[in-house]
C-alpha cells in the first residue's frame, strides 16, 4: 500500500498539479489568485510524486461590508483530483476529508462543485463525505451540481 503525505500549499508541485489537471479535465488549470485558492497537495511518501490535488477557492456570494475591507470568505472546491493508479485505496477520501475540515474554518459550510456529467462524483460527495445536495432552487448552472458540507453536520 502507497502512502501518502497531505499538505497546505503547491511547493513545489505547481507543473506536476498542472499536468494531473489536464489527464483528468483537459479544460482545467489552476485557479487565478483573483479567488484566492487555497491548495492542499497529497504527495506519495518515497517517490515525492504528486498522488492527488485539491482547490478550494472563495467563492464569496455577499459583497464585503466595505469596498476596501476583505472579501467574506465562502469555500468552494472547484477541484479534488486523485491519480488514476492510486484511485480505490481511499486515498480521495482522505485527502477530501481533510480539506474540507481544514476549508471550513472560518465558515459555515463549503460548497463542492462536481460536473452533471460526473454522477460517480456525486456519489461520492454525497456517500463517503456526507455532502448533501443543494435545493433545485440554488442549483444556478445547468452543467454543474451544487453540493454542501457542513462541519457541524461531521
Amino acid at each position: 500500500m502507497t502512502l501518502v503525505q497531505i499538505s497546505f500549499g503547491l511547493g513545489e508541485h505547481k507543473a506536476a498539479a498542472r499536468a494531473l489537471l489536464q489527464r483528468e479535465w483537459p479544460l482545467a488549470d489552476l485557479p487565478s489568485p483573483v479567488n484566492e485558492p487555497r491548495i492542499w497537495t497529497m504527495i506519495c511518501t518515497g517517490s515525492n510524486a504528486l498522488a492527488g490535488l485539491a482547490v478550494v477557492a472563495n467563492g464569496f456570494r455577499a459583497r464585503a461590508a466595505s469596498a476596501d475591507g476583505p472579501r467574506p470568505y465562502h469555500p468552494l472546491l472547484e477541484y479534488l483530483v486523485v491519480d488514476q493508479e492510486l484511485r480505490g485505496e481511499g486515498w480521495g477520501r482522505q485527502l477530501g476529508r481533510r480539506v474540507l475540515e481544514d476549508a471550513s474554518k472560518g465558515a459555515n459550510d463549503v460548497r463542492i462543485e462536481v460536473e452533471r456529467t460526473r454522477p460517480d462524483a456525486v456519489r461520492f460527495w454525497t456517500r463517503y463525505m456526507h455532502c448533501t445536495l443543494l435545493p433545485d432552487t440554488e442549483q444556478t448552472d445547468p452543467k454543474i451540481y451544487y453540493l454542501r458540507w457542513s462541519s457541524a453536520g461531521n
